[in-house]
């Protein structure tokens, strides 16, 4: 066994490709029915630098349809209440 091959082995695979990955990152998914989910994924550089690269429209998955985002703040609905708001206003 080549030293390359033994490092490969103890590496997880990446979430969308079949290379070594060295770590691990938050991303965000969004389903064609339009739900969102969050996972912890291996990924490879050169997936990790396409999900850089996708920023706020982030990237299909072609085999799923899914849309990928890099990060947890993707995704995330608008709070229906503000700091600053007069909660006893909205009541009447």
């Amino acid at each position: 066994m080549k030293c390359t091959d033994a490092y490969a082995s103890v590496m997880d695979q990446c979430a969308f490709c079949p290379r070594p990955a060295p770590g691990r990152w938050a991303l965000t998914a969004q389903a064609v029915d339009g739900s969102w989910r969050r996972e912890i994924l291996s990924l490879c550089v050169r997936c990790d630098d396409l999900m850089r690269q996708g920023g706020e429209q982030g990237r299909v998955l072609k085999a799923t349809g899914e849309r990928w985002y890099g990060g947890w703040t993707m995704g995330r609905p608008e709070p229906k209440w503000t700091p600053n708001q007069d909660l006893s206003r909205e009541e009447e």
